[in-house]
C-alpha cells in the first residue's frame, strides 16, 4: 500500500492492519478494511489520501446498498463537470464539488441514497449524469455500467472484455488483466500475450469469457481460480456426467453466446461494442505512456473467433446452431 493512501491517517483515525482485512475507526468498530476497487474508487479516483475516509465512505455504500466502482465514478465524473464549470453550485446543492473533498463525497452519498438534490441525477449513474449536463461522451461507462479499476491502457484485454460483455464494463465477467499479468491457463487453452498485444490476443479474451462464464454459472468466486480439470471433475462428480474441459468450455461459450443473442434481440447491436473516450486517449506517463489501443482491429478479430456476424454484432445463424441453440437461431434470424 502506498504511503500516499496512508499519509493522512492518524492513530487516532484508524489502525490498519491490511487492505481487505480489519480497520478500527476512531468510534472503536473494527470493521472490514476496503479491498482494492473501494480504494481506488474513492482514493487516487477522487484524490483522497485518508485511508480511514476511505473505509467510511466505502462503509456507507455497503450499508445503503450501493456499488463503491459505479458511486466513485459518478462522483468523479460530477467532479470533473464542476471542475470544467459545467456543474454549478447551484447544480449541486450548493455543494463545492472539489476533489479530495471527502466531507462533500460523503454527502454525495447520502444524497445519492435519499435521491435528493444532484442526488437524484447521481443515482442514475455516470451515463445519465453526462447525458443531463450536455456531456455524455464523458462518462466512463460501458452500455450504462461504470468501468472498474483495471485500465485497459495497462492491459489490453480489459478493452474487449469491458466492450463485449453482457452487462456493460463488469470485469466479473471476464478479469484479462490477470491473464496479461501472466496468470495463464493452458488447461483451458488461455495462453499468455503480451499486456499491449492487439489482435492476436483476441480469441484467448473469447475463450477466458466462456471459462469465467461457466464460474459464473457454478456460483464460483473467480479469486478461488480453481483449475479446469478440477472443475470438470467437480461438475461430473455433482452432476453425472463425463465431460472433459473441452466440453465445459463449450458449455461456457453456450451460455456467452445465449447472453449475447438476448441482448441483440432486446436491441443491442455491434454500435454498443465500443469504449468511452477517456479510455481511448493514450496516457501522458507511466508504463503505459503513449500506447493507444488498437481497439478496432481488438473487435474485428474479436468477431472472427466468436462467429458474430461483423455487420449486426448477432451471433451467426450457423454457430448457435453448432452450440445447440437451434431455436434461439431459429428467432434471432428468422
Amino acid at each position: 500500500m502506498s504511503e500516499s493512501i496512508l499519509s493522512g491517517t492518524t492513530a487516532c483515525q484508524a489502525c490498519v492492519i491490511a487492505c481487505g482485512r480489519v480497520v478500527t475507526l476512531d468510534d472503536g468498530v473494527r470493521r472490514k478494511g476496503p479491498e482494492y476497487e473501494t480504494i481506488v474508487s474513492f482514493g487516487p479516483n477522487l484524490l483522497v489520501d485518508d485511508l480511514a475516509a476511505i473505509t467510511r465512505l466505502g462503509e456507507l455504500c455497503d450499508r445503503y446498498g450501493m456499488d463503491t466502482i459505479s458511486m466513485g465514478n459518478t462522483i468523479g465524473l460530477a467532479f470533473y463537470l464542476y471542475e470544467q464549470g459545467v456543474i454549478t453550485p447551484r447544480d449541486a446543492s450548493g455543494l463545492e464539488l472539489k476533489w479530495g473533498n471527502r466531507e462533500v463525497i460523503e454527502k454525495l452519498i447520502h444524497l445519492t441514497a435519499q435521491r435528493e438534490g444532484i442526488g437524484e441525477v447521481l443515482a442514475h449513474g455516470s451515463r445519465f449524469l453526462g447525458r443531463y449536463f450536455g456531456k455524455e461522451e464523458e462518462a466512463v461507462q460501458v452500455n450504462g455500467l461504470e468501468v472498474a479499476y483495471h485500465d485497459p491502457r495497462g492491459v489490453s484485454g480489459m478493452a474487449l472484455s469491458y466492450a463485449t460483455s453482457p452487462r456493460g464494463a463488469c470485469h466479473n465477467q471476464s478479469d484479462y488483466f490477470m491473464i496479461d499479468m501472466g496468470s495463464t491457463d493452458e488447461d483451458a487453452g488461455i495462453e499468455y500475450f503480451s499486456r499491449h498485444a492487439g489482435a492476436e490476443k483476441s480469441a484467448n479474451v473469447a475463450r477466458h469469457q466462456d471459462w469465467r462464464t461457466v464460474f459464473n454459472a457454478l456460483v464460483m468466486c473467480i479469486f478461488a481460480n480453481v483449475s479446469p480439470s478440477t472443475q470438470v471433475g467437480l461438475i461430473n462428480a455433482a452432476c453425472g456426467l463425463d465431460w472433459d474441459v473441452n466440453e465445459m468450455m463449450r458449455c461456457g461459450e453456450r451460455g456467452w453466446n445465449l447472453k449475447r443473442a438476448i441482448n441483440n434481440r432486446m436491441g443491442l447491436t455491434r454500435e454498443n461494442d465500443k469504449l468511452p473516450k477517456a479510455l481511448l486517449e493514450p496516457l501522458k506517463e507511466g508504463g503505459a505512456e503513449g500506447y493507444v489501443i488498437p481497439f478496432d482491429e481488438m473487435l474485428a478479430a474479436y468477431y472472427t473467433a466468436r462467429g458474430w456476424d461483423p455487420g449486426t454484432g448477432r451471433p451467426t445463424k450457423e454457430k448457435l446452431e453448432y452450440l445447440g441453440l437451434r431455436d434461439v437461431a431459429k428467432d434471432l434470424w428468422g
